[in-house]
């Protein structure tokens, strides 16, 4: 790293619309791909807390124009000479979108519209801005900054605990290294990667095979509130009774699988929602005692093994050991996770569980995950809910689009958007779409179709119940959902 801060001092114009956002920035969720502005803006925006923060940073820039009062510190990359932002990746995504309010999420996608419309975007085209000499200038400035300003959103701890977790991988667990870049306490900095190490216990098969589906996809997130293993495993008492010490940045136990069984418990309850043991950030100080007499006793009795030591008694080592050639010549099966069949017509539940919706509307989000968690006998309910989800898709479309204005113009003698049914919706949005939607439409506005818009309407209005099998509705939502891809934010995962 460069020790000369002179860059601090000087100031560069530089166009918005050439700098690149940093995909490593620790507010990204590291399981996401993250190229298109609006990949950065969804991720930034996918909580409530964080959404109102950021639409409360385009309103400040809209209304009282962009104010530099924070560096913004880009570094030049060596591999492609483009310039990327180290510091002030919100605020240079709040100035991207403003001047281009088409590449915004469509959840959100309405409202920087609004806002970008009292705002000329020549007055946002180029920003001062500090360039590093290096990324490690940049990723000392990174640990460096301390803003008071009201618009600066400081990391979350889960977020610096993943800076640190970067840190660590990067330049190989080099402690002294890490301490000179955060300039944290060598105690405080073990204790975060401490408990690092405790989360991705998770991972090992002891405590995943325990685990549902969903719960280990919880358990892993980005989200998981690793606060509470923080206030747990701090507890005294906690460690004593599980058996758990620390050396340095090592966990050491005195029995590893009693531990396991008892953790896995734990994670469950922390990711159950429902569970009848509440854990959370604040139950975890004031019920402590309850929860831990609720979760699994470990037998402390065994002898000490490091978080890597798997030996058993000193009298079953020699048997082991005579077994050792065979077992290590003898074929790995590997593991074959079972495979996600999609667009198959006889599956149980209309929309699979790879699928996620991001949207600004309460009931299509709702909808979405009832329809991933109702099966199919329930299809009168289904039959309906397609319907309706079709409808408010649209209609989702044509405000983040901001074409409602367009449509009644379209309609002059509709009276306004609720006197505008879904057919003449549909014809309108079609011209808005690509080759593939622009034909689902078409077939669907074609009433001889077997799957079409008047045997939707029919499930709302008719009696019959000839078009209500499985297999059916299965085929409907099939055709329906690449349109509804282009409607909406859905993504695979």
């Amino acid at each position: 790293m460069n020790n000369n801060y002179d860059w601090l001092n000087k100031k560069t114009p530089r166009s918005v619309d050439q700098l690149r956002l940093w995909a490593g920035n620790p507010r990204l969720n590291p399981e996401e791909t993250h190229i298109q502005i609006s990949d950065f803006a969804e991720d930034l925006t996918l909580e409530d807390r964080d959404k109102k923060q950021f639409f409360k940073l385009i309103k400040s820039i809209t209304d009282d124009g962009f104010i530099p009062a924070d560096p913004i510190v880009v570094w030049k990359s060596l591999e492609n000479g483009k310039y990327y932002v180290a510091e002030g990746n919100r605020r240079v995504l709040a100035l991207k979108l403003l001047r281009e309010p088409q590449k915004a999420p469509k959840s959100i996608r309405s409202f920087i519209r609004l806002q970008s419309a009292k705002i000329n975007e020549n007055d946002i085209e180029k920003i001062l801005v500090n360039v590093a000499p290096s990324f490690e200038d940049a990723e000392w400035y990174i640990n460096q900054r301390n803003s008071t300003s009201s618009l600066h959103l400081s990391w979350s701890r889960v977020q610096q605990q993943r800076w640190i977790s970067e840190l660590y991988d990067k330049y190989n667990g080099d402690i002294e290294r890490i301490i000179s870049i955060t300039k944290m306490n060598k105690s405080e900095l073990e204790s975060f990667i401490r408990i690092l190490k405790v989360k991705d216990l998770v991972k090992q098969i002891e405590v995943k095979g325990k685990l549902t589906d969903e719960e280990y996809k919880n358990a892993t997130s980005y989200k998981f509130p690793i606060t509470i293993l923080e206030r747990f495993f701090s507890n005294k008492e906690a460690k004593e009774k599980w058996g758990l010490d620390f050396d340095g940045i090592e966990l050491i136990f005195k029995n590893k699988m009693g531990f396991l069984n008892a953790y896995s418990e734990l994670i469950k309850h922390i990711v159950n929602k429902e569970s009848d043991l509440k854990i959370d950030t604040r139950t975890i100080t004031t019920n402590f005692k309850e929860i831990l007499e609720h979760l699994p006793k470990v037998n402390t009795d065994d002898l000490i093994e490091g978080i890597e030591d798997t030996s058993q008694e000193e009298e079953e080592e020699e048997e082991e050991e005579e077994e050792e050639e065979i077992i290590d010549n003898a074929p790995i099966e590997p593991i074959t996770p079972a495979p996600v069949i999609k667009n198959n017509p006889n599956r149980n539940r209309l929309i699979l569980d790879i699928y996620s919706l991001n949207s600004s509307s309460y009931r299509l989000n709702g909808l979405f995950k009832e329809l991933k968690l109702i099966p199919l006998k329930y299809n009168n309910s289904i039959a309906a809910s397609i319907r309706i989800f079709l409808d408010l898709a649209i209609l989702n479309y044509l405000k983040s689009e901001d074409l409602v204005g367009n449509l009644c113009g379209h309609y002059p003698d509709s009276n306004g958007l609720k006197n505008i049914n879904l057919s003449k919706r549909l014809e309108f949005v079609k011209t808005k779409m690509n080759s593939k939607s622009k034909d689902i439409i078409q077939k669907i506005l074609n009433s001889n179709n077997e799957l079409s818009l008047n045997v939707l309407n029919g499930y709302v209005h008719s009696e019959s119940t000839h078009y209500l099998s499985n297999r059916f509705l299965n085929n409907f939502w099939d055709l329906l959902f690449p349109l509804f891809e282009e409607l909406l934010d859905i993504k695979e995962n």
